[in-house]
Order: C-alpha cells, then sequence, then structure tokens
C-alpha cells in the first residue's frame, strides 16, 4: 500500500485564484500618493491623548498609594 503524500492536503493553488487582486487598491491610495505624510508633517494628526494621560495619572496616584503601605508594611 502506497504512502500518502502528505503534500496533496496543502493545496496552494484555489479555484478562486484569479479573482484575487494583490495589488494596492483604494484604502492604499493616501500611502501611494504621500497625501498622508503632508498631513502628518503639517500637524494634521497631532492631538493629545486624554485618555492615557488619565491612565497615566491614575498610575502615578496608585502608585503613591500603595508604594508607602508596602514600604511601611515590609520594614
Amino acid at each position: 500500500m502506497p504512502e500518502a503524500d502528505p503534500y496533496d492536503e496543502y493545496d496552494d493553488f484555489d479555484d478562486e485564484a484569479d479573482e484575487v487582486v494583490f495589488g494596492p487598491d483604494e484604502r492604499d491610495r493616501d500611502l501611494l500618493d504621500g497625501s498622508w505624510e503632508r498631513q502628518y508633517h503639517a500637524g494634521g494628526n497631532r492631538r493629545r491623548d486624554w485618555n492615557s494621560i488619565g491612565i497615566g495619572i491614575a498610575l502615578l496616584l496608585l502608585m503613591g498609594m500603595i508604594l508607602p503601605t508596602l514600604l511601611f508594611a515590609l520594614r
């Protein structure tokens, strides 16, 4: 009895491969024409992330309360 070829299960050629386009599409237009670079360097994407700033301040306050308690307990 001949052994089954393990590569027969993994067929790289798909029947729908003719429909797949691997090139850029409409979502990549700003990458191709460089408009995202002009907008980025012009400051169009510059804004503060207040959510991250709030989390950072909350973590600092939390560590300010927990760290002295741990240091006092471990003395």
